[in-house]
């Protein structure tokens, strides 16, 4: 098979956030820089038998997912910051959906079900460097749909 040549970068990636169980959505791409997805793994059964050297397997259900979100700090009263530390310090459920291309139609969407903010979303920081203040907050949800936007 030849060598890819059409590579797909996250620069133009379309971020938005729901806290009404996705009957709304805010754009967070211009306060969004990074998202890492960890977990999801399906637990996986084994059962040896005296007959066999190897095992008879199973699969059981899938555990959920740690997006590992990363936004710049500012202090506007509708401002993502303020929206995840709300999440944060009420436990109340909070909904990611993103497009790695920048939802145009026919691109992948990715939608989370409901989740809640599982660490901390204070601001940090160097005070030599004088970069922008980012946040990191680790948002666990059940689990992550594709779909098409149309």
């Amino acid at each position: 098979m030849p060598q890819a040549t059409n590579a797909i970068t996250l620069r133009a990636e379309s971020v938005e956030i729901s806290t009404d169980s996705g009957s709304t959505w805010s754009d967070i791409s211009g306060f969004f820089n990074s998202i890492g997805i960890g977990g999801g793994e399906r637990n996986i059964g084994e059962f040896f038998t005296a007959d066999g050297d190897t095992p008879v397997l199973g699969a059981g259900k899938r555990a959920s997912l740690e997006l590992t979100i990363r936004i710049l700090y500012t202090e506007g009263v509708s401002d993502p910051w303020v929206t995840f530390l709300s999440g944060y310090e009420n436990a109340s459920a909070i909904m990611v959906r993103f497009s790695p291309l920048g939802g145009d139609t026919n691109e992948n969407m990715f939608t989370s079900t409901d989740g809640y903010v599982k660490s901390h979303v204070y601001p940090q920081g160097s005070v030599e460097v004088g970069d922008p203040t980012p946040c990191e907050l680790v948002l666990q949800v059940p689990s992550i749909a594709k779909s098409i936007v149309s």
